[in-house]
């Protein structure tokens, strides 16, 4: 195996792995990269950086460009690894997240060097290709990273990732059957939840694997999530589906940090018709968003009624605590009709499989007939 460089220098930059010592400084740089748009946000790690990180993969390396003159971090991006289900089997594949650049560094240049200690660092062999999303508006993004230009790798397109906010002010019409029963879970359930997932979960490209120990213990892959914030649909006593209400408020967060004029100025006549109509409310700026993340939805032979009435359960139970909540699925997911039946604001993104050349035999087999799963709760 080739070494792995631990550092490469472009000028007054250099790009290296970052240390337990950069911990305050990456959660400034954090709250510093505000994204742009009609509402502006930032994406915080409070209280800790590094421990925000244990839901994107049960390793993650955080990768910084550092300013040699300030000794300030200008740029960041997350490289992470985690057991998953590819074609039907349990193996490893790698996350890419958390590119963030200062706008004195967003040019080719400074990419290009940056993906070359990536690709430095991808020769330790943990992953032959990685996942990654780019959200469908961000067209300078895919305009450059699209480009299979300075060294990058290829990004392979895997189809439209729909992300949306939904509200939770109102209750859903119940449409499923007085068959399917909806409770919490208990941690006397764990071992069938995880045997659940395992078995039910293969079916979907690149669903995670997970364990008894990833629920709710700080570090774990499901950090902050209780086992009762596990919904699960019964038939009896034969376990349907289940889907989780997972709020990572106490490690990720994310802040508004501002509107643009006119959406400042008619924010609370939208809120009120938002109200009437479902949909979340555009909370003031620097208010911390109140959601949860719709978590390990995994349902037997995709049923949409499953899926309805653990919605309808996870609703009625969490609408006076929060806002709104978050969700995702594939376009190609049979459940997805279910969310996109409900008030909504829609968030799409893409998915690609990212790949340099050693990797590019793995990504030709994967198997396209099979749905994609990612877990919203891991971007």
């Amino acid at each position: 195996m080739p070494p792995v460089m631990s550092q490469i220098c472009a000028g007054r930059f250099r790009f290296e792995r970052a240390t337990s010592a950069d911990e305050s400084m990456l959660r400034k740089f954090a709250r510093r990269m505000e994204m742009p748009g009609a509402i502006r946000f930032v994406f915080e790690r409070e209280p800790d950086y590094f421990q925000a990180l244990c839901v994107e993969g049960r390793e993650t390396r955080v990768l910084v460009c550092r300013d040699l003159v300030t000794g300030c971090v200008v740029a960041t991006g997350h490289r992470s690894f985690k057991p998953m289900y590819i074609n039907g089997e349990l193996s490893s594949a790698g996350y890419l997240s958390g590119l963030r650049l200062e706008q004195s560094v967003r040019n080719r240049r400074i990419l290009a060097r940056g993906y070359a200690f990536l690709r430095d660092c991808h020769q330790d062999g943990e992953a032959p290709f990685y996942l990654t999303t780019i959200m469908e508006d961000n067209h300078r993004a895919k305009a450059i990273l699209l480009s299979d230009r300075a060294g990058l790798p290829r990004y392979h397109d895997f189809g439209k990732f729909c992300c949306m906010a939904l509200g939770l002010r109102r209750q859903f019409r119940r449409s499923a059957g007085a068959d399917i029963r909806v409770r919490c879970a208990r941690a006397a359930d764990g071992p069938a939840i995880v045997d659940f997932l395992r078995r039910e979960g293969r079916s979907r490209q690149f669903f995670p694997e997970y364990r008894m120990e990833d629920v709710g213990v700080p570090g774990g892959l499901l950090s902050h999530l209780a086992w009762e914030d596990i919904f699960l649909a019964f038939r009896g006593s034969e376990m349907l589906g289940m889907a989780a209400a997972w709020d990572q408020r106490p490690i990720r967060q994310w802040r508004v940090t501002g509107y643009n004029a006119w959406l400042r100025r008619l924010r609370i006549p939208l809120n009120l018709a938002a109200s009437l109509k479902g949909f979340p409310a555009l909370p003031p700026s620097g208010a911390t968003l109140n959601y949860f993340i719709l978590s390990l939805v995994c349902i037997r032979h995709q049923d949409q009624r499953i899926f309805s009435a653990l919605l309808d359960g996870v609703v009625c139970e969490r609408r006076r605590r929060y806002a709104f909540f978050l969700a995702g699925l594939h376009e190609r997911d049979p459940l997805l009709p279910e969310l996109l039946a409900r008030p909504h604001l829609a968030l799409p993104s893409r998915l690609y499989v990212v790949a340099w050349p050693d990797g590019e035999d793995a990504v030709r087999k994967l198997d396209r007939r099979l749905v994609p799963y990612l877990e919203p709760g891991s971007l």
